[in-house]
């Protein structure tokens, strides 16, 4: 399978007190073996979140183990900015995400299977989440 792999996933990974890390570790291991892709932003959205919720030195480890991980950073293009505009001017909710939005121009973009990601985002603008 060819996965996005969502900021909320790496990060409940990582923190080992987040109310999904059990999970996330379960979720890695069920899908060993498949593809796993990321954009630009992904790791370090994580490691900023992490930052601010554990530490800047477990953002640092974080951040320099995730780089060397077989992650697929998938490339950045004007048609996706495009895409994603797109995505984005067709939401009303308040509190929208652009990068949420540009993780559902890149499922769509390139083909993915779906996303690992415990936001249900994706979910109600209809990419297949693994996380459920």
């Amino acid at each position: 399978m060819r996965i996005l792999v969502d900021a909320d996933f790496l990060v409940a990974l990582a923190k080992k007190d987040d109310s999904n890390h059990k999970k996330s570790v379960v979720l890695a291991e069920k899908l060993a073996g498949s593809f796993f892709f990321v954009t630009q932003f992904t790791i370090p959205e994580a490691a900023t979140v992490l930052s601010y919720k554990v530490s800047q030195n477990s953002a640092r480890i974080f951040l320099n183990e995730t780089r060397k991980m077989n992650l697929i950073e998938l490339p950045f293009a004007k048609n996706l900015s495009e895409l994603t505009d797109s995505v984005f001017n067709s939401l009303r909710k308040k509190g929208t995400s652009w990068i949420d939005c540009f993780n559902i121009a890149c499922v769509k973009n390139f083909q993915l299977d779906g996303i690992l990601s415990f936001d249900k985002f994706y979910q109600k603008n209809n990419i297949k989440m693994f996380s459920n």
